[in-house]
């Protein structure tokens, strides 16, 4: 089967600009949504308000969520997501492997799904764009580097914001598009299941319970590991939970073993994601670098502190208010334990004011 853009494009592409383009609005009917954003947990959570904002303003569509096979278990759980869809890998798309075979036949699929719309939430666009063309919809639109790009060959494209929390990137699309915002929070529903799992695996720990996690997806949001170690070794009475994905287990058992004192249990890897987001929600604590669990944290509330040694806070940090401090590290590079210990127990002892910012 041939692979080809859009079979059925409007009469003239449609360009937004501040005051919106009102697409959805006058080009339906919308039956059919995809929305293409083949990035890691964060970035899903980050995409989860703009995905509820579309899915509000067209709530008969049935809207598909493409992404990476690792976030399937968090959107399964989203009730403004009907299906969720594996990403397949791409070229230049470095989050996924890329097999052509494999990829072709993905396309070939995803556009006998014949969808009017398609909205391409993943960044500039310079390698998602194609993509986003390539699955056929009707209409396609999604976000350009500049106005004086060139033509994209989407339906509409809006500049992607250079600054700004990524919830509100991501909200500026579909803002434009004429959906409203229906709120900045993330969308994490967690099931009993979930708690019940995540109650097991914590089991017998003396609380209060701080969950510590020292690697992120990029070498340089990284901590070392026997820094926080050597925190949690001056937090007195309470149990430690190492948290991380199965590649992470090694350096759970790193900070592990700089732990002086506490209880210790390494989960990193041995939980499903949604379970691993319960014991994020279980916690009476959490000190983490700018990762998927400091997301987890800002999505259930749970008090944190996050450590930004190679991001932005204002980009990355909580969408809403919340028990959470921001550290930027940044400058310093080297957290030193007896800070974080400090800013930890204001945390377990309730004084932490919502979302805090130490440089």
């Amino acid at each position: 089967m041939a692979i080809t853009p859009g079979r059925c494009r409007p009469a003239g592409r449609i360009e937004i600009e501040g005051s919106g383009s009102g697409l959805l609005a006058g080009c339906g009917p919308w039956r059919r949504i995809a929305v293409l954003r083949p990035g890691r947990i964060g970035d899903y959570l980050c995409a989860t308000p703009a995905v509820r904002a579309l899915k509000r303003a067209v709530p008969h569509a049935r809207l598909d969520y493409v992404g990476l096979p690792l976030v399937r278990d968090l959107v399964a759980r989203n009730p403004y997501v009907d299906r969720f869809i594996p990403f397949p890998g791409f070229p230049n798309i470095a989050e996924q492997f890329f097999e052509p075979r494999r990829a072709v036949a993905w396309l070939a699929r995803m556009q006998a799904e014949r969808y009017d719309l398609v909205v391409q939430l993943y960044g500039s666009g310079v390698y998602a764009n194609p993509i986003a063309l390539l699955l056929g919809g009707r209409c396609c639109v999604g976000f350009v580097r500049r106005r004086h790009d060139g033509d994209p060959g989407l339906d509409a494209a809006v500049p992607l914001p250079g600054q700004g929390p990524e919830v509100d990137r991501a909200l500026a699309l579909t803002r434009h598009l004429g959906a409203g915002v229906a709120g900045r929070a993330y969308d994490l529903r967690l099931r009993p299941a979930d708690r019940a799992a995540a109650d097991r695996a914590v089991r017998a720990l003396p609380r209060p319970v701080v969950g510590l996690h020292a690697g992120a997806r990029d070498d340089g949001r990284r901590v070392a590991p026997e820094v926080l170690g050597r925190a949690a070794s001056r937090l007195g009475e309470c149990s430690v939970v190492m948290l991380g994905g199965p590649e992470e287990r090694d350096i759970g058992a790193r900070v592990a073993a700089s732990v002086d004192g506490p209880v210790c249990r390494n989960l990193a890897g041995a939980t499903p994601l949604a379970v691993a987001a319960a014991v994020v929600a279980g916690l009476d604590a959490l000190l983490t670098t700018d990762s998927a669990p400091a997301h987890l944290a800002y999505a259930v509330g749970t008090p944190s502190v996050t450590l930004f040694l190679d991001s932005d806070p204002a980009r990355w940090g909580p969408p809403v208010p919340g028990p959470h401090t921001l550290l930027d590290c940044r400058s310093a590079r080297e957290p030193d334990p007896a800070a974080l210990a400090g800013l930890a127990r204001r945390l377990l002892d309730g004084a932490a004011r919502p979302v805090t910012t130490c440089g």
